[in-house]
């Protein structure tokens, strides 16, 4: 009974065991989602792609090229590539990128503007796609012919013919020929003749005219070319220039030298040629 008494004694927190602390679930890094993680990759690729670094955009396009999920993601991807190979040289590659792209979607657009060829490159291999999956391809219209018009068939309607002359009347004789005159004077035109200046004068004029549209043009596809971000486009216009600048050059001096010669026939041309007369049968009075 003692030691009962004792025991009821003791505080129950003596009794009770001592409590572990819980551990806390160690704290895992979160990871970004796989739709932000390729956005941002893609994202990479395209300011890459618009800064002219070709090569880092390539690597990160084929990075995205990875993380893509559903024809709305691999399709743009596609594209990029084949125009960022293009910009490399490699037309093997762009072509095979453009196919890719365009056996999930055969009516994408390419996302930017491209230079003329490349553009018909990327069309080629749509009408390519076209025909292996089966679908219609974008027909050629051709103009218009306009019809002629239906002439009326000729009427067998006899022509008209002259009435023969009275039988009382004799067929009127073709005049005799008359006899020239005793005296025939004929003057030759004194001084310069104008006909060959003029015609090198016209003849420069129209190189002239000429070299000035060539050199308008050639300014005109230079200032392009200083304002166009696609390097092969940039090259082409350049190229372009150059041609129309040389041409111009040598319609200019053409002009120099046809206005030369003009000036030089008509001051060292002959002196002027003296009246002459013939004389057919006869004296003169």
């Amino acid at each position: 009974m003692l030691v009962l008494g004792l025991l009821a004694c003791v505080p129950t927190q003596v009794l009770a065991a001592p409590k572990s602390p819980a551990r806390k679930a160690p704290r895992t890094p979160r990871q970004q989602p796989p739709k932000a993680h390729f956005q941002s990759t893609f994202a990479a690729a395209v300011l890459a792609y618009e800064n002219f670094e070709y090569e880092q955009a390539l690597e990160q396009l084929t990075k995205a090229q990875g993380l893509a999920k559903g024809p709305e993601q691999e399709v743009p991807v596609a594209l990029y590539l084949g125009i960022v190979h293009a910009e490399l040289g490699d037309r093997t590659q762009s072509l095979a990128a453009f196919r890719t792209g365009l056996y999930l979607q055969p009516d994408a657009r390419l996302p930017v503007k491209v230079s003329p060829k490349l553009e018909r490159d990327f069309e080629e291999v749509r009408q390519a796609v076209l025909q292996d999956l089966g679908l219609p391809t974008a027909p050629v219209q051709s103009p218009p012919v306009a019809e002629r018009p239906v002439q009326p068939a000729p009427t067998d309607t006899p022509a008209a013919t002259a009435p023969p002359p009275p039988a009382d009347k004799p067929a009127l004789l073709p005049p005799e020929p008359t006899a020239p005159p005793a005296y025939v004077q004929t003057d030759k035109p004194s001084g310069r003749s104008p006909v060959l200046p003029m015609a090198l004068l016209a003849t420069g004029a129209v190189a002239g005219g000429a070299a000035t549209f060539f050199g308008l043009q050639a300014n005109t596809h230079l200032t392009s070319a200083q304002n166009s971000t696609i390097y092969g486009e940039r090259v082409e216009k350049l190229n372009t220039a150059g041609s129309h600048a040389l041409v111009a050059n040598i319609l200019f001096g053409t002009a120099s030298a046809a206005a030369v010669g003009a000036l030089a026939v008509y001051l060292f041309s002959g002196s002027p040629s003296a009246p002459a007369s013939t004389s057919t049968g006869g004296a003169s009075p």
